[in-house]
């Protein structure tokens, strides 16, 4: 087992801790594990083992979402985070390309409403239900979302009309030619995750809206651009739209 300082931005200072299993036949095969250095709570594991698995999963995805919840219980972590995505990934064996593990993204939850960046991210294998990876992006502190929860913006009647006039007086776009695909309420916490210091900052509470135009849904895939919206103010907080060529 061999440990070292690292510094990174998404996590800050940890100890970076590389360890290998006796029974690994994998030479080239680890556990890494990532202890953060001021508060000395494991954010990080991975487990990069090879199993020489087989082809298809024994357990299912169901099962392993079960196993997931018990170990964010047994970790406290359950009661302020809310499961937004499952999914069954593939990896390369020396046997050729196998089922790997069902991947599960856990939005964190503050009144009621989810960070857009405060995540966990979780996997279980599809084979054994072994935890083979763990990560923590956790930047929002109890003194940033200060804001009132409820959006002195409504849903219905307030945000779509400030987003399309947002666009016809930035972009010169009638109104008519978007199609907006979904608005939701979220902290807008990638604030905190660019924060120089550890002082506290303001998380505004926003509208996360996605939309499309024309060109956009020509392209093969579909895309969509999005606009944050404090959802106190309405001012336009970040915009990803790109009217021209890609």
């Amino acid at each position: 087992m061999t440990a070292e300082p690292y510094d990174v931005q998404t996590y800050g200072d940890v100890w970076r801790f590389r360890v290998k299993a006796e029974d690994d036949r994998d030479p080239a095969d680890d556990i890494t594990v990532w202890i953060d250095a001021v508060d000395r709570e494991m954010v990080h594991f991975q487990d990069g083992r090879d199993y020489f698995r087989s082809a298809d999963p024994a357990i299912t995805i169901d099962a392993a979402e079960k196993i997931a919840d018990a170990y964010l219980r047994e970790r406290n972590e359950r009661s302020d985070v809310v499961k937004t995505d499952a999914a069954l990934s593939m990896v390369d064996t020396p046997l050729g390309s196998r089922n790997g593990p069902y991947h599960f993204v856990y939005h964190r939850s503050i009144d009621g409403v989810l960070c857009q960046f405060d995540t966990i991210i979780l996997a279980i294998d599809s084979i054994n239900g072994r935890v083979v990876s763990y990560s923590k992006f956790w930047k929002v502190s109890n003194n940033d979302t200060m804001a009132d929860p409820e959006p002195s913006i409504p849903e219905d009647g307030g945000v779509q009309e400030r987003v399309l006039a947002y666009l016809n007086d930035t972009y010169g776009k009638d109104p008519g030619e978007f199609a907006i695909r979904s608005t939701e309420l979220r902290w807008y916490d990638l604030i905190a995750r660019q924060r120089p210091s550890t002082e506290p900052v303001a998380v505004p509470l926003a509208w996360h809206i996605t939309f499309d135009d024309e060109r956009h849904r020509s392209q093969d895939p579909p895309r969509a651009a999005e606009i944050w919206m404090n959802a106190h103010s309405g001012e336009v907080l970040s915009a990803n739209y790109n009217p021209g060529g890609w």
